[in-house]
């Protein structure tokens, strides 16, 4: 069985698990960037790895026996190209959201996904919306196969209609602009004094929590208001389960965040929940307006509230609606058929592989532009002497390192027998040159001279021999010293014995 490394942005239930753990006739092995990003322990186990402490790409994917690599977000796949290079596997890319935008990327985002376009064999947006971000970007449309997120139908069953007179609305989402739960919060506020009896519960956590519970007191909601934090999977399908309105009021954010298509908007469509939602990136896709929901303008109160005030006066529809959004769901957001389909775009790539063949879409161009592609990537993912993982910097492997210091030590030793060579040099020099001037002057019989130098060599040897014997004294001395310290710590603990 081929198995595929996934490199995901963090271990949570919210990252498409089933996409990572579940894909048929695929084993896998989940990736965190390092341990920090192991959100959620009890999905800890052998299969996670962390990319930090990956030293040797090729020698962990023939350990491994990794036949595809699969980056679970637009960034991730910029930063898997290094380990692509070295190990020559085939790169899947899936693009969720914001990863198809310039919102809050790093400078050379775009220039790096041109590359990741260029290089990478497949991307997986979520939606088709985001495909044709995709393409305007600049991707070759041959690369793309839309896969959308699949909804486990056996968790969520569907449910009729309550016939009772409760008027529970729901959202579901993180707790950021791009989810709209403060347009939501004002179109409730709107229907109100129509509907006294009504509830908002919002369920998330994040960046925006304090502006929330700010708002809802700016607005006096009071008790029909709930912002419940994090719960477990188990009891946020009960509190779904419960609702009599499911809202999506998704929105594109001021810096340009846009949503795919929000799992929990398939979700309350497979349960049997009415929902209402905006015409945003790839909701339309799930939602045709007045069929299997109702769709506004995004970032539109009135609107918002219209809609609100449409389905809770309008219960008799709500079963017409949930009929055919679960249909909707069991034919296209089937979870199981997704996954299928998964392993089907990665038999296009993992077949050629094996037989060992080059990219069947696209063969790498090794032109000059293709050179000066690779020199930014390196400039701006990976320094010259380590590769960089999302700020953090990878060193080279055990071996590359002690290569690297069998090396250093080759030097020194290279260097200390040049040094020995140079000094025999240099005496054997002084030496030809005090044995060709006492020729010289032997020949020419200037005793004087002969004299002199004779004197010079005396001198030397002396001068050597009163240097040698002066450290001896100097180290007998330090040695003398040395004893006499001994001998006084000895007598010293010896008192103290005595003294005890």
């Amino acid at each position: 069985m081929p198995t595929a490394m996934h490199l995901n942005l963090r271990v949570d239930p919210t990252q498409y698990i089933s996409q990572i753990r579940e894909v048929p006739d695929y084993d896998y092995i989940h990736i965190v960037r390092q341990p920090k990003y192991m959100v959620d322990l009890p999905l800890l186990n052998e299969k996670v790895h962390y990319l930090n402490e990956i030293f040797s790409p090729k020698e962990y994917v023939e350990r491994n026996n990794i036949s595809l690599l699969h980056a679970h977000h637009g960034q991730l796949g910029v930063l898997l190209l290094p380990f692509k290079e070295e190990t020559n596997l085939p790169l899947v890319t899936s693009i969720r959201g914001r990863d198809a935008t310039l919102a809050n990327q790093p400078i050379g985002y775009l220039d790096n996904m041109k590359m990741l376009f260029e290089r990478g064999e497949r991307f997986f947006p979520v939606c088709q919306y985001l495909a044709d971000r995709l393409i305007a970007w600049g991707c070759p449309p041959e690369k793309i196969r839309v896969l959308y997120g699949g909804v486990d139908l056996n968790q969520f069953n569907y449910r009729t209609s309550h016939k009772e007179g409760s008027q529970n609305i729901l959202s579901i989402g993180r707790l950021v602009e791009k989810k709209g739960h403060h347009v939501l919060m004002h179109a409730f506020q709107k229907i109100r004094g129509k509907f006294p009896n009504a509830t908002l519960t919002i369920i998330g956590r994040g960046e925006l929590e304090e502006y929330i519970n700010s708002l809802a007191n700016e607005l006096n909601l009071g008790d029909s208001f709930r912002l419940l934090n994090h719960l477990p999977k188990d009891q946020v399908r009960e509190q779904m389960t419960n609702a009599d309105i499911f809202c999506a009021a998704s929105l594109e954010a001021a810096d340009g965040d846009v949503e795919g298509i929000p799992n929990t908007l398939k979700e309350a469509m497979a349960v049997g929940v009415p929902v209402i939602s905006t015409n945003h990136a790839g909701i339309p896709e799930l939602i045709t307006n007045n069929k299997e929901g109702v769709l506004v303008q995004e970032n539109n109160v009135d609107e918002l509230a219209e809609a609100l005030e449409f389905m809770l006066t309008n219960r008799e529809l709500w079963e017409t609606y949930t009929v055919a959004a679960r249909q909707k769901i069991e034919q296209n957001f089937n979870l199981v058929q997704q996954l299928q389909q998964q392993a089907e775009f990665y038999d296009e790539l993992v077949a050629p592989y094996k037989k060992g063949e080059q990219n069947s879409v696209t063969p790498r161009k090794k032109d000059k532009k293709n050179k000066k592609d690779k020199k930014t990537l390196k400039n701006t993912e990976q320094p010259q002497q380590q590769v960089k993982y999302d700020d953090e910097s990878v060193e080279p492997s055990k071996k590359d390192k002690k290569a690297e210091k069998v090396k250093k030590a080759l030097n020194y030793i290279q260097q200390l027998q040049q040094q020995t060579k140079d000094k025999d040099k240099d005496k054997k020099d002084k030496d030809k040159k005090d044995k060709d001037e006492l020729v010289v002057a032997s020949n020419k019989k200037d005793k004087k001279a002969l004299n002199k130098i004779q004197q010079q060599a005396k001198d030397d040897d002396e001068t050597v021999a009163s240097r040698k014997k002066e450290k001896k004294a100097q180290k007998a001395e330090k040695v003398k010293k040395a004893l006499n310290k001994i001998q006084k710590l000895q007598k010293q603990a010896k008192d103290e014995q005595l003294g005890g």
